[in-house]
């Protein structure tokens, strides 16, 4: 509920509002998965993605201070999205969610804090959560959710010549478009970055 009200309470908010542009115009028109913020259906992806921006700009979000992480804001909208896509019991949804919130503490607490000195640490240890929930939801295997552990950037693929390679460049290629879109439509980025 908490989670609930957080992402309605910033519906009209600015950050909100371009992520929900960004679903309009590279989203499906229509899909099993609803964008909270303004009822409109498109796919898991860019329901997952407008619904965890606009928990997060309420900063009410869950944390866990050990692992320095909110596990919730990208566990509950990728395992929402895909309940919604795929259709299972409230019971199974929850069980979604802790098998993510698992997932992400641990890795949390394993990257440390000094890694969340440079690092927002749910950004980057919190696919592991949301990639958990989403697997288990679609029935994977042990073997299988090992696979979707690609982890972006790692060298780890070199031992078994894994494809996680191509698929950091699909990642970063689309995190870069949607990161110049965010920009044109007035996203803020830090301004001392470099």
């Amino acid at each position: 509920m908490d989670w609930l009200g957080s992402v309605l309470a910033r519906r009209s908010a600015r950050q909100t509002q371009v992520l929900e542009r960004w679903a309009e115009k590279m989203g499906p028109a229509g899909g099993k998965a609803q964008c909270l913020t303004n009822g409109r259906l498109t796919s898991p992806l860019f329901a997952a993605m407008v619904n965890g921006a606009a928990w997060h700009v309420v900063e009410q979000d869950d944390v866990h201070n050990g692992s320095v992480v909110h596990p919730g804001a990208t566990v509950i909208p990728a395992a929402l999205a895909a309940v919604q896509d795929v259709g299972v019991s409230g019971k199974a949804f929850t069980l979604l969610i802790v098998s993510g919130y698992d997932t992400v503490i641990r890795v949390g607490r394993y990257l440390g804090q000094s890694h969340y000195k440079i690092f927002h640490t749910t950004g980057t240890a919190g696919t592991r959560d949301a990639t958990i929930a989403a697997g288990k939801l679609l029935g994977l295997t042990a073997d299988q959710l090992r696979h979707t552990l690609w982890s972006e950037g790692l060298w780890e693929f070199l031992h078994d010549a894994a494809d996680s390679k191509q698929l950091h460049t699909a990642k970063a290629g689309a995190d870069g478009l949607l990161s110049a879109y965010a920009a044109r439509w007035e996203s803020l980025g830090a301004r001392q970055i470099f």
